[in-house]
């Protein structure tokens, strides 16, 4: 094995991964009248620093010009009379070199005016109060811009006259470069240079700028004083606009708890009527089949086995076949039988819904003898046992009325079901709903409201119209939400 590495460990490391993280989560933590107060205060004291910053500078700027522009009309009152023009150009006489040098040199003047120098054009020295620069040529952008007739100003740290070595005196001075006009014109024939003594300048700009650095912080503490109330009361109004509405959604959530209770001791109430109906039904059917059933049965045995007594003598020639006793007693029978198989109920309560519907279409076909066509789709395993004999008696319903009033013509169940909603199709192919509106001939106990009450205690909802081409169609949807199993 190699060498093991060393590796250490620098707990700055990790901080500094965490660090923004904290501040992240430190940030989320604050109140929102916390956050626009920060972010406030950065925004404004960040202007404000802006605004403060260009004052003082453009303070400074009018100033360094204001003292520029008084150099140039000193220059041009008091120095320009000195220049002369001749055959080899400008230039300044020894009479006119010795009244400035009296002038510029060791007077209290020169104690302001450290320097003073006149160029021509082509950037050489017709006089200076610096003897070793006349005569010499020193071109500059500075002059070429004065000669424009725009006065040049700019403050510095001593001065290096245009790339001789310096003085060695490091004290402020403003320097200053004024074209001087010919006389009676505008033209520009020279430019005087003046190095002024720039202490008290650099103390009135100072004096300024405080003041407005003053003024700028004191317009920003009032802003964020000012700030700070109407967000104050703002946080306020908000603070108990906020409890109010969490008192409201409190409330809200108390009624919304409450309705969800009642509504769901509302589907117990339905679905319990729906068994309670059902095993009403069963057992009213049960009475008729172990009552009336049986009896009727016993007396027609009774009434076929008995010489006369099924037929007296003057029946045969007095009433029809169908009045026999034995006729009557027979069609009696055969309506309870129909009562009582149509009340009772399958054991379909852990069937599958499919399994189900299907039961009631061959119950159906047993009892009439007739063909039903059937497609069961997309139908789910496990729904409410009252829903699913409802769905169960819809079917059955359905069946009876296209048997009765349709002759049995083209019947089909159709079944199917999506994520929201189960829909059965009960469809025939008989006369309408000229027929199938008729009143019954016989008083059922399921009846067509009878199933448009059970399914809008489920929330569905049931149509009958005209088939396209002939027949009637029976349409039941339900919604599966609250309904399934």
């Amino acid at each position: 094995m190699g060498p093991e590495a060393n590796v250490t460990f620098d707990p700055k490391d990790e901080g500094d991964r965490s660090g923004p993280k904290t501040a992240f989560r430190y940030w989320q933590s604050l109140g929102l009248t916390a956050q626009f107060l920060i972010v406030a205060t950065l925004i404004v004291c960040g202007s404000m620093a802006i605004l403060g910053e260009w004052l003082s500078s453009q303070m400074a700027a009018s100033q360094l010009r204001s003292r520029a522009e008084a150099g140039a009309l000193y220059m041009e009152g008091f120095l320009a009379r000195h220049v002369e023009e001749g055959p080899d150009g400008l230039y300044v006489s020894a009479a006119r070199q010795k009244e400035l040098d009296d002038l510029l040199i060791g007077t209290e003047l020169a104690k302001r005016v450290e320097g003073f120098r006149i160029w021509r054009q082509d950037g050489s020295v017709v006089y200076s109060t610096d003897k070793s620069l006349m005569g010499k040529r020193l071109p500059s952008g500075d002059i070429d811009q004065a000669f424009t007739g725009t006065v040049v100003s700019q403050l510095e740290i001593g001065h290096d006259d245009e790339g001789d070595e310096a003085h060695g005196d490091d004290h402020p001075m403003v320097e200053i470069y004024a074209p001087i006009y010919r006389p009676g014109s505008q033209e520009v024939i020279a430019v005087g240079e003046l190095y002024e003594e720039a202490q008290g300048f650099i103390s009135e700009r100072n004096r300024v700028q405080r003041r407005t650095w003053a003024l700028v912080g004191a317009t920003t503490i009032a802003i964020m004083a000012l700030l700070f109330l109407i967000v104050r009361r703002a946080s306020g109004i908000i603070e108990s606009q906020r409890l109010k509405l969490k008192s409201q959604l409190a409330d809200a959530q108390a009624l919304a708890e409450q309705n969800e209770k009642l509504r769901t001791a509302a589907d117990h109430a339905r679905l319990d009527a729906s068994k309670s109906n059902e095993a009403l039904l069963n057992r009213i059917g049960s009475d008729l089949h172990d009552g009336p059933v049986q009896l009727l049965s016993l007396l027609i045995l009774r009434l076929a086995g008995t010489p006369g007594a099924a037929q007296p003598a003057d029946v045969s020639e007095t009433a029809p076949d169908e009045l026999h006793p034995v006729r009557l007693a027979s069609r009696v029978l055969a309506e309870l039988r129909e009562l009582s198989t149509g009340l009772v109920l399958p054991e379909i309560e852990n069937m599958p819904l499919r399994e189900a519907l299907r039961v009631a279409v061959e119950r159906h076909e047993y009892a009439t003898g007739s063909v039903v066509t059937a497609s069961y789709e997309d139908l789910p395993e496990n729904v409410a046992y009252p829903l699913k004999i409802c769905l169960y008696r819809v079917v059955q319903e359905g069946l009876n009325n296209a048997f009765r009033h349709a002759s049995a013509l083209d019947q089909q169940v159709i079944a199917s079901a999506d994520r929201t909603l189960i829909t059965v199709i009960v469809s025939d192919a008989g006369p309408g709903l000229a027929r199938a509106d008729a009143p019954s001939e016989r008083n059922r106990p399921l009846g067509l409201q009878g199933i448009r009450n059970r399914v809008q205690t489920f929330g569905g909802s049931v149509e009958l119209k005209q088939r396209r081409a002939k027949g009637t169609q029976l349409i039941v949807s339900v919604p599966l939400e609250g309904n399934s199993a």
